[in-house]
């Protein structure tokens, strides 16, 4: 008998899994595997890179093999790329059953979309603001869901946030009224905030979860937790009383943490010699705060000679799969991207993760880290530090229990720096111009249908009452939003449409155009 079926997988899944390599169940999968076997609603939080999307792939392809009929799982992601990363997941072990899954996404005609669900896959993967346009217009996508036994939330609680909560609200409300037998699957890196969300938003009502009879079980393997009010098995438990909950961070063994702490105006010419001190052979992730500075790096390192592509929001959806699969193939070493990058994209050759933009949170550190040191490689961060950054540093050490170590390798200090300094100067000065005639109208109108998405947040916010959200805005709603959307349109907020614009300081923070289109 396997490993994974003394967990209860039947044989042939067993076998599968042996022939995708997974000879071993992860400790999230030990513990969420029996329970939704068992039929109950699961909340499981665990480190990125520790297979938590077999945690629930794997019993629900068992499930689905007693009972193919009609839609049998839907799963919401917050991104596209992570959306068709758990397709393959799903197609790839249930390739025995000839499983037929779908993707409801942005960047994809929605005919084409409404179409493949009038066929009834067994599971659909969606992201949330494409899936509730598809519900609330074509009455047949509604009906496609009626015989819906799973609802599977991945990454939870980025789902929960305040620019995606109203979507995935607004999904819940769209799909046809809960059976009695429909299961509810929640899945983040970081418990902590999810738990919160979960609790102050009264998600566990919207979502038809019940905490009688023990129906909901939480497990957990990288925090520690103290949570009278919720049903939880984690293995790292601590004792605890009180009503609180409070939960340290966990990071793989094998990953390196480290800094370097070097001045703003040069912090380019460092992120070069760092990299040409590791050598070629290093496959790299960058980590940028926005799509512009992000795009800014890209083609400064391009103009510099390095093998290098680039992820986020303001590239066009086929760019974005035609470059992940370009590093994933080892085409190009490194990757810069947003954090649109940083949740659940399984890519294991990843040597080391370099934050050239801090993370204002540290659930936003622990997904980047997350993409290095997985399956029990060797993995490295590289936190490029600013006069600006020392109190955001103090308090990631104080949530991740844990002190950065100062990166020493040779060729990235101040004289070295120096040397390349006019050289890397000159090639972010060609870049930024490239970029601001290439990019800077969609930046702008971007940023345009961000406000209006604000807008419409805001006033359908104010109807409501108790936490509930309306499915559809009314039509005093849609009047009210259509008398401020061409002023939006034309750049209220300080924005200009006439023309490109040089980036601001708003710019060279979190922007919200990557929000806009991280749930479509």
């Amino acid at each position: 008998m396997s490993e994974f079926e003394a967990l209860g997988v039947h044989q042939w899944l067993s076998k599968q899994c042996a022939y995708m390599a997974l000879h071993h169940p992860t400790p999230i999968q030990k513990l969420c595997i029996p329970s939704i076997l068992a039929g109950k609603c699961v909340v499981g939080g665990a480190a990125t890179g520790s297979g938590k999307t077999a945690a629930f792939v794997l019993p629900l392809l068992q499930i689905l093999a007693e009972d193919p009929y009609g839609v049998f799982a839907l799963v919401l992601t917050p991104s596209r790329e992570l959306a068709y990363q758990i397709l393959d997941q799903f197609v790839a072990l249930g390739a025995p059953l000839h499983i037929r899954a779908a993707l409801a996404i942005g960047g994809v005609p929605h005919e084409q979309q409404v179409s493949v669900l009038h066929g009834r896959p067994h599971v659909v993967v969606a992201t949330p603001g494409r899936l509730k346009f598809l519900l609330g217009t074509f009455p047949e996508a509604r009906k496609a869901f009626s015989h819906l036994r799973f609802l599977v939330l991945d990454e939870a609680d980025r789902l929960t946030t305040d620019d995606m909560e109203g979507d995935v609200s607004d999904v819940v409300e769209l799909l046809q009224p809960p059976r009695p037998t429909r299961r509810t699957l929640l899945f983040t890196a970081t418990l902590e905030e999810h738990l919160v969300r979960v609790e102050k938003g009264g998600w566990l009502e919207r979502l038809g979860i019940s905490d009688a009879a023990g129906q909901l079980e939480v497990h957990a393997t990288n925090t520690v937790m103290n949570m009278p009010d919720v049903a939880r098995k984690s293995d790292n438990e601590s004792s605890g009383s009180g009503n609180s909950l409070g939960t340290s961070y966990t990071v793989v063994d094998s990953l390196r943490q480290t800094y370097l702490f070097i001045p703003n105006m040069v912090k380019l010419a460092y992120l070069v010699a760092a990299l040409r001190s590791v050598g070629s052979d290093q496959t790299t992730i960058i980590f940028a705060n926005s799509c512009m500075r992000c795009e800014i790096v890209r083609l400064t390192l391009q103009l510099l000679g390095f093998p290098v592509c680039s992820l986020n929001s303001i590239i066009s959806q086929k760019h974005r799969i035609d470059n992940l699969a370009t590093f994933k193939l080892g085409i190009a070493r490194v990757l810069v991207a947003t954090d649109i990058a940083s949740r659940g994209l399984d890519i294991p050759a990843v040597g080391a993760v370099v934050h050239y933009d801090l993370p204002k949170q540290s659930s936003t550190y622990l997904h980047r880290v997350g993409r290095t040191a997985r399956a029990g490689r060797k993995g490295l961060s590289v936190a490029l530090i600013t006069e600006n950054d020392v109190s955001l540093v103090k308090r990631l050490e104080k949530k991740l229990q844990c002190t950065l170590e100062l990166w020493k390798v040779k060729g990235v200090g101040e004289k070295d720096v120096l040397k390349i300094l006019d050289e890397v100067s000159s090639a972010k000065v060609q870049a930024k111009l490239q970029i601001e005639d290439q990019f800077g109208e969609r930046v702008e109108t971007l940023k345009a249908h961000a406000a209006a998405k604000k807008v419409i947040r805001q006033v359908k916010q104010k109807k409501t009452k108790n936490g509930a959200f309306a499915a559809t805005p009314n039509k005093r709603d849609k009047m009210r939003v259509g008398k401020r959307l061409p002023n939006l349109l034309a750049g209220e907020a300080g924005t200009q449409t006439k023309g490109v614009r040089k980036p601001t300081k708003r710019d060279r923070t979190d922007s919200p155009e990557e929000t806009s289109m991280a749930g479509e």
